[in-house]
């Protein structure tokens, strides 16, 4: 024990230093103290290094990858730009598309207009007690888009194979809803199975470089009437009937009944009228004023 005068008996020599008063503290008087960013070289170039090491061993992982998909006749797997359940656009599982009615002009135009209308009285009868509807006033301006009934851009179909596919952004454009009303519409007319569609992509053409294989593309969409419920396939099935007899009779009357050509005038029996009727003509050929020639140019 070291006993000093002025300071007591202390059981060691640091207590005999005097202690920091919180104001001379910044840390215990609240104060911020900002940390060091700087860095010295030693620590830059060591960042550097590991930096550089990482994108080496990740080339290199991507390098041995490709490798063993070649020795194994396997193909790189998917991207991660690329959503999951796509198909190549070659792909047999993305040959999706129908012929919409009997692939003719007046049979699509038909079936499209059936389509509709049971859309339309599915969307009427399936509100809610809060006036909710299944597919709503988006969902059926989208299905009438996709079917070439209204747009401000007219997206293409061919009625013979079915082929459909517009991007996301096209629909919102001939539309004029944002893109996730778009989205959520699409998703409302697959759940009631007004319309069906599959992911596709297609590749980059980066084979053998350090990037993405393949990118995302748009969706092919297509009509499976299967997945309606019954009763509303049913209805489209009766309504479908019903037209192509109209359309049937129709065609048979016009075949039955041709145009027929108007008849040539007789000429009346009294001489006298008919005198008078050649001096009219006459009259009225010399009284028509002949349209000027066209200047000769030159």
């Amino acid at each position: 024990m070291i006993d000093i005068q002025g300071f007591g008996p202390c059981p060691r020599l640091g207590a005999l230093r005097p202690r920091k008063r919180a104001a001379d503290d910044p840390v215990s008087a609240g104060a911020f103290v900002r940390p060091s960013t700087s860095h010295s070289g030693a620590e830059t170039m060591s960042f550097t290094r590991s930096t550089e090491a990482a994108l080496t061993a990740r080339q290199t992982r991507q390098l041995t990858k490709k490798f063993t998909a070649q020795l194994t006749e396997r193909e790189r797997g998917a991207d991660r730009a690329v959503r999951r359940h796509s198909y190549d656009v070659d792909d047999s599982r993305a040959q999706v598309f129908r012929p919409i009615g009997d692939g003719t002009k007046r049979g699509a135009m038909g079936w499209i207009d059936c389509l509709l209308q049971v859309a339309r009285e599915y969307d009427d009868q399936h509100r809610d007690d809060g006036g909710k509807r299944p597919l709503g006033w988006t969902g059926l301006a989208v299905l009438e888009v996709l079917l070439g009934r209204r747009g401000r851009r007219r997206i293409p179909i061919d009625f013979k194979t079915g082929r459909l596919d517009p991007a996301i952004d096209t629909i919102a454009e001939a539309t004029g809803l944002v893109r996730v009303t778009v989205v959520r519409a699409l998703a409302r007319l697959k759940a009631t199975g007004f319309l069906q569609w599959v992911r596709r992509s297609r590749r980059t053409g980066n084979d053998g470089l350090f990037a993405p294989q393949r990118k995302q593309t748009s969706n092919a969409y297509f009509f499976d009437l299967g997945q309606l419920p019954k009763n509303v396939l049913q209805r489209f099935r009766d309504l479908l009937g019903r037209k192509q007899r109209a359309q049937a009779a129709a065609t048979d009357r016009a075949v039955e009944s041709p145009t027929e050509a108007p008849a040539n005038h007789a000429e009346p029996q009294d001489s006298g009228l008919r005198a008078a009727i050649r001096s009219l003509s006459c009259s009225l050929s010399a009284s028509t004023p002949s349209s000027p020639a066209i200047p000769v140019q030159g």
